[in-house]
């Protein structure tokens, strides 16, 4: 009966420790998500999500998720941005 007792609570402190780990990650890829929304700026995405160690493409699925048309948006900003300098060097 002594094994069972320990290993039910070695199970309870396992379980605990999944949990908490799930809401860590969960944490994690919260802020990878709002840190990619900082900057348009084209790498900073990948950057981050490489700083996150989750793959660039896994964090533009959570970042479309959660902002629906946000990487969009963003392409449209660098492109402008884009736009602006070239007008500014041709002036």
């Amino acid at each position: 009966m002594t094994t069972t007792s320990r290993l039910a609570k070695l199970r309870e402190k396992s379980e605990a420790s999944e949990k908490q780990a799930e809401k860590d990650k969960a944490a994690l890829l919260a802020a990878a998500v709002e840190e990619a929304r900082k900057s348009t700026k084209f790498g900073h995405l990948t950057a981050v999500a490489k700083d996150a160690g989750i793959t660039a493409q896994y964090l533009r699925d959570l970042v479309e998720k959660r902002h629906p048309g946000w990487l969009a948006w963003a392409a449209e900003q660098r492109e402008a941005e884009k736009a602006a300098r070239g007008k500014k060097a041709a002036a």
